[in-house]
């Protein structure tokens, strides 16, 4: 079983190194195993500069909704979606009770 760490580390050093067919299927191939294994776990990059880790909405489904934030940054979409549960606890508290009990 490959830790989420090696996963990445092989990631990286496939992504820096030479771009070939070969390495492109081995990518591919590491992608498929960290998304099998690590389903729940959203990808994070990281830049050489030293700037805060990015994290990014992973694909979740097929709805107009998840297909729209799907690559945008989750602490972004968060703040949208916090602004939409206190504009819906104001509107209609009956429907923003119902999903909290959900949640």
């Amino acid at each position: 079983m490959f830790t989420k760490a090696e996963l990445l580390d092989a990631i990286n050093e496939l992504a820096e190194g030479r771009h070939s067919i070969q390495n492109c299927e081995k990518l591919a191939a590491i992608y498929t195993v960290l998304d099998h294994l690590y389903p729940e776990q959203e990808l994070r990059y990281y830049s050489d500069n030293g700037k805060k880790a990015e994290t990014i909405v992973s694909y979740y489904g097929k709805s107009e909704f998840l297909n729209a934030i799907s690559g945008k940054d989750a602490e972004e979409m968060w703040l949208l979606m916090d602004e939409l549960m206190n504009t819906l606890a104001i509107i209609n508290p009956r429907l923003y009770n119902g999903i909290m009990r959900k949640i």
